[in-house]
Order: C-alpha cells, then sequence, then structure tokens
C-alpha cells in the first residue's frame, strides 16, 4: 500500500511540474487608438494579431467596446502587434489598419494607432516572382509578372498606371522609414497612354510581364516555365540592356520614367521574395509632367559598395493604389517597408526561389458572375501562397 501511495505521489508531483510553465508569463493591453472621430460602437471586434518575432507563432484576440484587448500570459520576447478592423456604414466600407513593434519583458499597456486604408480600382491580383528551373537544371527568372485587376463594376483605365518597387528591398532594413506619409522607390515604369487608351472591363485584368513571350516554348525561354505570357498587355524592356533583356515585338513596352540602379536595368522582382510593389497614380497629365514630378523628389542614398552616390524617387502615399509587401519568410516580416495604411502584412512563397509559384489575391465574393477580389490593405489576409500562377484566370 505504501509502494502504491508513493507512486501516486510521484505521478502527481510530475503532472503539477508538467503544468509550470517554462517562462515567466506577462500580461500585455493593447489599447487601439482609432482618433477622436471613430464612432465608439464601431471599436469592438478589431482583430489584433500578436506576432513572436523570434518563435514565429501568433496570438489573436478581438477588442472589446472600448477598443482594448489583454493578452494575459505573453512569453517575455520581441513581438509585432497588428490590428485590422472594417465596418460598414451607409454602404461604405470602412477599414483600418495599425503595425506596432514592441517589447515585452514585463506587464504593459500599449497603444497601437490605426489608420484608414482605402481601396482603389485596381489590385495587385497575382505576383510571380519566384521563377523557375530549366531542364539542365539552370535558374529562370524572365518569367515574372505582375497582374493588376479592375475590382470595380465599371471600366477603368489603365493609362497612367505606374509600378514602383520600394527602394529598401531584398531582406535588409528600411532606412527610409523616418520619411513619413511617404515611400522611397528604386524604380518607376508607367503605362502608357493620353487617358483612354487602355480600357479594363470590369472583373478583367492586365498582365505585366518581364518578357512578353511564350516561356514554354519559346527558344529564349524555358519549357519548364509554368506560364505563356505571349499575350501580356505590357512588359518591361530595358532599353540600356539590350543584350540580356528581349523586346517582344507583340507586347508594347512600359515607359522607364525612372531607375536608381545604373547597373542592373532589368527588371526583376527578388526570386525569393523581398520586392515591396506597390502601383500609383503619378501627378503629371503628360510624361513629362509626371517625370518632372519624379525629379522634384529625389533623394540620396551613399552607395554600399563604392564612393558613389545613388538617388531614389520620392512618391507620396496618396498617390497609392495598393500595395503588396513579399518577404522571405517570417523571420523577415521585422523588415516590413510599407505602413500599415498601405499594407498591414506581408506575403511569401514558402517553397521557396525558383519553385514556379507565386501570391494570388483571395476572391471575396462573385457579384453577378463577376469576381470581387479580398482587399482589406493586409496582405497576411488578402494573399494566397504557393499557388500556380494563372494570368488572366479568375478563381
Amino acid at each position: 500500500m505504501n509502494k502504491l501511495l508513493g507512486i501516486i505521489t510521484l505521478l502527481f508531483l510530475l503532472g503539477s511540474c508538467l503544468k509550470e510553465p517554462d517562462f515567466q508569463s506577462f500580461k500585455l493591453s493593447i489599447v487601439v487608438d482609432f482618433g477622436s472621430e471613430f464612432p465608439q460602437d464601431q471599436k469592438e471586434g478589431a482583430k489584433v494579431i500578436l506576432f513572436n518575432q523570434s518563435k514565429s507563432y501568433t496570438v489573436e484576440a478581438e477588442t472589446d467596446a472600448d477598443g482594448e484587448v489583454l493578452f494575459s500570459s505573453v512569453e517575455p520576447g520581441f513581438y509585432s502587434v497588428t490590428v485590422s478592423h472594417s465596418f460598414r456604414y451607409e454602404d461604405i466600407t470602412y477599414r483600418y489598419n495599425g503595425l506596432k513593434n514592441i517589447d515585452v519583458f514585463n506587464s504593459t499597456t500599449e497603444s497601437v494607432k490605426v489608420n484608414e486604408s482605402k481601396s482603389g480600382a485596381f489590385v495587385i491580383k497575382e505576383i510571380y516572382f519566384s521563377g523557375s528551373t530549366t531542364p539542365a537544371g539552370k535558374v529562370y527568372y524572365a518569367d515574372q509578372y505582375i497582374e493588376l485587376f479592375n475590382n470595380t463594376p465599371e471600366i477603368q483605365y489603365a493609362d497612367g498606371i505606374s509600378i514602383l518597387e520600394h527602394e529598401s528591398n531584398d531582406t535588409g532594413v528600411n532606412m527610409w522609414d523616418n520619411i513619413k506619409d511617404t515611400i522611397v522607390a528604386e524604380y518607376i515604369w508607367t503605362i502608357p497612354g493620353s487617358g483612354n487608351q487602355f480600357p479594363v472591363a470590369p472583373g478583367k485584368s492586365i498582365v505585366i510581364a518581364q518578357d512578353g513571350i511564350n516561356h514554354r516554348d519559346d527558344p529564349n525561354g524555358n519549357p519548364l516555365s509554368p506560364v505563356n505570357l505571349g499575350n501580356a498587355e505590357f512588359e518591361f524592356y530595358a532599353y540600356k540592356n539590350k543584350t540580356t533583356d528581349i523586346d517582344s515585338p507583340t507586347v508594347p513596352n512600359l515607359i522607364e520614367d525612372y531607375s536608381g540602379n545604373e547597373i542592373i536595368k532589368e527588371i526583376t522582382y527578388f526570386v525569393g521574395g523581398g520586392s515591396a510593389i506597390a502601383i500609383a497614380k503619378i501627378p503629371g497629365n503628360t510624361d513629362e509632367e509626371r517625370k518632372a514630378y519624379i525629379k522634384r523628389n529625389l533623394v540620396a542614398k551613399s552607395s554600399s559598395t563604392d564612393s558613389n552616390i545613388n538617388y531614389y524617387a520620392k512618391v507620396a502615399n496618396k498617390y497609392l493604389i495598393d500595395a503588396v509587401e513579399t518577404v522571405k519568410d517570417e523571420a523577415h516580416a521585422i523588415y516590413k517597408r510599407f505602413p500599415p495604411e498601405l499594407d498591414a502584412g506581408y506575403t511569401y512563397v514558402t517553397t521557396g526561389s525558383y519553385s514556379g509559384k507565386c501570391v494570388r489575391r483571395k476572391v471575396k465574393e462573385i457579384v453577378g458572375g463577376r469576381v470581387i477580389y479580398q482587399d482589406t490593405n493586409n496582405s497576411t489576409n488578402d494573399f494566397l501562397k504557393d499557388v500556380d500562377p494563372k494570368p488572366k484566370i479568375y478563381e
């Protein structure tokens, strides 16, 4: 009997030990700052995501009627807090996003400010940046593309829409974070047209290719590429890089408005993820006026490899139509470039470089046969990962 009691006591003690946490936990209270004019009755139900940057796990909760949420047992460490909220009033959907990095090493209260996020007529439906592998095992990335979708029930014109990539790309820290309400672009390429030359029907898209060829059967292509871009609407063609960049005779070229990199003229996205990509309508009624705006808004940066000074283009956030942040993986999400009102999240291809996979926006609903894509200005919520590239297919 004494032996039996001893075993029971030992099991009880072991069970008690297993219940003890392996870290000292803290209480974290998040107060969402909606601003003084935000309606009080809409503060409840905002999604708050706490992301542990070291261990790559998340904890989710929703705000109460006062716009607050309490995480009662938080492991010490470095976190990012993302807030996403929306409500509908008089047939208008209002969306708010916020993002803040915080350190948790004691019980504390943190305030996270949110800003209203606006949805544009065009959204980035799909980005294929990972590239593919040839039958000989070589890498291939000339088949990259970006697809822009008309997410409205009316005809929209693509004339004058610019494609931008944030200068702080790849996996580096955003050195321009101190410039508020503005992004800094490494390059700017623009769709030509006077304003009504390139209509896009409701629920349809345009594809902008790196090289506008059928990559699967063109002699310059890759038979293992997942895409035919011979029917793309536009392509990036670097005039100063004619020896390596293919100029498709059937696909019109974009206008090269500006490039901050005079060495690498061919436009490529980082195959492993890391490009922060946006579309914008830059001020100017003509190509000359638009380029003059860009020239007036250049900022300098010292080269990391030599004594040269490079110049990049500031573009005010108010001119951006849509923005999508891609990262290498969850661990590199700390290097976000876009502010939360442009993109509160991020997306990536988990299968990595040259996998032939892409990221695609989720379908929100289908109305009268027309697909409407989800657009909450949070790519973590809005995009599917590791999908097959399907330009001009809406699903």
